[in-house]
């Protein structure tokens, strides 16, 4: 096992890589940033020896390597090479990014490495992990026939190819792809809202998979066997509606504000297919949890004698439940 020194050491490493590629002002340092974000991720998935973890580490580390090669080699090309290739090479830089995120067409690797490391790991891969590559992909693209079409496969493959699967990384790795989608719609429309975007999806995502790691949650199955509390029943439907986009839950709001821009962009046929694989992704959520209510169902009223475990549902009811309140804040200013 890793030692705890070693680990802090190695965590400390993955923040301080991305504020670098965040504060960089050259391509050049925001690609050193990144090697160090991969050098210093990979300890902390490869934890102990393990088969499964020893592949995902290798599976991580080829990817993650070859995107960030074809990153530098068409940095280097942009420098030496005529102005007509101009237009091409930040299209490559687009790709090398999707390649680091996991986005289709480059996502075969992103769920097989989800199903092989502990869901603490997968909270790191699906929110911190894609800040940088998030940040350099917004800084190369335009609003162009091709953004539409990465955006609309992007969704469309997170939103179907999640409900082919049981297991519930994967589930929640596909759902990670559709929402990176939703923040490439909103980087396309304004710089700053994907951001937005992000640390409401690194909430929500965060307090679905620590639940999912407290009950050791590994497959859907599992669901019909969990001796939980009423309360905490609910706490885990209301995450994952919000997870899923569902009013009034605050997930919903950063989705709400990206269909108002792109209604002021006049993108509708795009915005259609978006809202409509958002509604799949629901419908595979709305999956996970309706055995975990229903077995409940013969229960005639509210079990009272929980309520020391109301304080965590209250909390979560709290966040997620902001929504109203946010929405008359956001019309005054």
């Amino acid at each position: 096992m890793m030692k705890t020194s070693s680990k802090m050491l190695f965590f400390i490493m993955t923040m301080i890589s991305t504020l670098m590629v965040l504060s960089a002002n050259d391509w050049l340092n925001m690609w050193i940033g990144l090697e160090m974000n991969l050098m210093s991720f990979i300890p902390l998935m490869f934890k102990s020896k393990n088969n499964f973890l020893s592949q995902s580490s290798m599976m991580y580390f080829l990817i993650q390597s070859m995107a960030s090669m074809l990153f530098i080699v068409t940095m280097l090309m942009s420098m030496f090479l005529f102005m007509n290739m101009s237009m091409i090479l930040p299209k490559i830089m687009l790709f090398t990014m999707m390649m680091k995120m996991g986005m289709p067409p480059f996502h075969m690797w992103f769920p097989e490495v989800m199903y092989k490391i502990s869901w603490l790991m997968c909270i790191m891969l699906m929110t911190w992990q894609k800040v940088a590559p998030m940040y350099i992909l917004s800084l190369t693209m335009n609003n162009d026939m091709l953004n539409m079409i990465i955006i609309m496969l992007s969704t469309l493959t997170g939103a179907i190819l999640g409900l082919n699967h049981t297991s519930t990384q994967k589930i929640m790795a596909y759902s990670s792809m559709n929402h990176m989608g939703w923040m490439m719609a909103c980087a396309s429309m304004s710089k700053k809202l994907w951001m937005m975007y992000m640390i409401m999806y690194s909430m929500m995502t965060i307090m679905l998979c620590l639940n999912m790691h407290k009950y050791n949650i590994m497959y859907m199955n599992q669901f019909n066997i969990l001796s939980m509390k009423m309360t905490e029943k609910v706490s885990l439907m209301i995450m994952m509606l919000s997870m899923g986009g569902m009013p009034p839950f605050i997930g919903f709001l950063p989705k709400w504000i990206t269909i108002e821009y792109m209604i002021n962009s006049n993108e509708m046929l795009l915005l259609t297919l978006m809202v409509v694989s958002s509604l799949i992704t629901l419908s595979y959520y709305m999956r996970m949890i309706t055995p975990m209510l229903m077995i409940m169902s013969h229960s005639q009223k509210w079990m009272f004698f929980y309520w020391m475990n109301m304080k965590s549902t209250i909390k979560t009811l709290y966040i997620n439940m902001m929504l109203p309140m946010l929405i008359l804040l956001y019309n005054f200013m």
